[in-house]
């Protein structure tokens, strides 16, 4: 892999880039050199926001990071997309190379922003000791944070590809073309880096607050790392069927940091659907422009523990939205009446929710509030389509918290004069407290954690069990790319997840025709639940990367 090719020359000096909101809502800059860097504090924290904007730079380009692809490889969502679109979303959500077999660099996107955001991390990491330091306490916070950017950057990467090259340093371009890692290994720095990050983040010592929070929103805390240090944790030793994690961290370790997250001072919003615009909000098409009458909580609210922020600043060639809502949803010319619902078409039309997986969760917990807040039902919410709709694997239902509210004449984007394919101003909540609840009760095997979560929601409390936790993970975090790495990480044989992402039946495909549906489980089984590495970086490497099984 031209590494040269793909991050060094994103970054060969630093490049100043902002966009999010808060502590994030500067304007590009200057591009600074390295020679005439790396000085001050005040370097040192600028070069910190870019590498902020590095990882948001992941989710603002035309791939299918953190959130899209998981949902339509997991027992969520089909891929869907228009019926003249080509197929291979639905080659990565079939796990059937041969679907697509044209389709070779599915993720390449996702890839070269990932390495691109690596590299400002690793210049920044390796030039900490000739910044002019007040305190090494301020050293520390900023290291802490600038670590987890890059463990969180490599946890996402080795889940999806399980097989990538480690990068460390600034890479000169002699060292450019490097093999891939044992996972193990990548594991090995993310959880140092997790470690570190939990000793040293923001709010050492303190407890998250409100007015905290107007101020440092988005700002890693020892609190996200301790709360992430748990994701990695459940998944790395449940898909690679380990004891700890590579280093030697435990699960009494890791359930001493959730409980400090428990007594942080984050907790539950009162209401569930006021989590997300979508979920909770009403337009009013009468009024001029379209009005909006929404209970949405609002970004750092104490539930969030850390979310990548995207605000509506940007334009074409400087994104700053969270441009993968633009693919979820209702898509363009499909909508003829929208009701009283908030939503505008305008939306790429992937993600339809699969069927089984609504009428399933009717079944298991029939009074669920979340369902409706979670899932958008088009017969039900009034949404009228065309009679000649073009969308494949139609379902009338989508996912709802993170839903293109699009760009037609009846959307409120529109109305507001933004543009959906880049302006898309909600936060991605990568972590919220809810979460820290249920990994708590799994840990813990403790129902206490679990019955605050649906207390919430007025369902009774239940007593622990492995199905009444893993069904309340599916109902309470449905829809935010949390799904597919819970079915992969609880049976390491990967059974669990074949028989959940299996699927056969008929769904309706763009003007009322009728197709058929199939998705394989015992396909993820071969590619281990790996996704397709891009061939172009294959090729670029000369042959020094491989090939996942299953994609070859």
């Amino acid at each position: 892999m031209k590494i040269l090719k793909n991050i060094l020359t994103a970054a060969a000096g630093i490049v100043l880039f902002t966009g999010c909101s808060d502590f994030l809502d500067s304007n590009p800059i200057t591009t600074l050199v390295e020679s005439n860097y790396y000085k001050t504090e005040k370097d040192a924290q600028t070069a910190l926001i870019g590498c902020y904007d590095g990882l948001q730079g992941i989710w603002t380009g035309d791939d299918l990071p953190s959130l899209v692809a998981p949902m339509f490889m997991s027992d969520e969502c089909f891929a869907g997309g228009g019926i003249g679109d080509g197929v291979g979303n639905s080659m990565l959500d079939e796990f059937d190379k041969d679907r697509s077999p044209a389709d070779v660099n599915m993720y390449e996107a996702q890839w070269k922003s990932s390495y691109k955001a690596l590299y400002r991390c690793n210049m920044l990491i390796s030039k900490l000791d000739q910044v002019e330091w007040t305190s090494t306490d301020t050293r520390n916070q900023v290291e802490a944070e600038v670590r987890f950017i890059r463990a969180y950057i490599y946890f996402e990467m080795v889940k999806l590809w399980g097989n990538i090259p480690l990068v460390t340093a600034p890479l000169k371009p002699e060292e450019a073309n490097i093999p891939q890692a044992n996972p193990e290994d990548v594991y090995k720095v993310i959880e140092n880096d997790l470690l570190f990050a939990a000793d040293n983040a923001q709010l050492k010592g303190q407890q998250w607050t409100p007015e905290w929070a107007a101020v440092n929103d988005g700002h890693v805390t020892v609190y996200a790392a301790k709360s992430m240090l748990a994701r990695v944790f459940l998944f790395y030793t449940g898909y690679y069927n380990k004891q700890t994690l590579p280093n030697g961290t435990t699960k009494a370790q890791v359930i001493a940091a959730l409980t400090d997250v428990y007594n942080s001072g984050h907790g539950l919003v009162s209401e569930y659907k006021n989590l997300w615009p979508a979920a909770c909000s009403v337009r009013d098409a009468s009024a001029t422009p379209i009005g909006l009458t929404t209970t949405y909580v609002g970004e750092g609210n104490k539930e969030t523990v850390w979310a990548v922020k995207f605000n509506s600043s940007g334009s074409w060639g400087s994104n700053d939205g969270f441009s993968s809502m633009r693919l979820i949803g209702l898509r363009s010319g499909q909508v003829s009446t929208f009701g009283t619902t908030c939503y505008g078409d305008g939306s790429w039309g992937c993600c339809p929710v699969n069927p089984k997986y609504e009428s399933g969760w009717k079944t298991e917990e029939p009074t669920d509030p979340r369902r409706t807040s979670s899932i958008m039902d088009c017969t039900a919410e009034g949404v009228k389509l065309t009679s000649s709709h073009d969308v494949r694997e139609f379902t009338g239902f989508y996912p709802k918290k993170y839903i293109c509210l699009g760009n037609g004449t009846q959307s409120i984007y529109a109305s507001q004069g933004l543009d959906f394919q880049i302006n898309q101003y909600t936060d991605f909540v990568v972590i919220r407290y809810a979460d820290v609840l249920l990994m708590l009760s799994e840990l813990t095997e403790d129902a206490k954690y679990m019955n605050e979560v649906r207390d919430r929601v007025d369902l009774p409390a239940i007593p622990y069990s492995v199905t009444a936790l893993r069904a309340e993970r599916k109902h309470e975090l449905s829809f935010e790319g949390i799904r597919y790495w819970d079915l992969l990480r609880y049976d390491y044989t990967l059974d669990y997840a074949a028989n959940a992402v299996t699927f056969s039946g008929t769904v309706t495909n763009g003007a009322g025709k009728t197709a058929t549906k199939t998705i394989d489980g015992t396909k993820l089984k071969t590619c281990k639940g790996l996704s397709q590495i891009p061939n172009n970086q294959i090729t670029l490497s000369n042959g020094v990367l491989r090939q996942n099984d299953g994609w070859k």
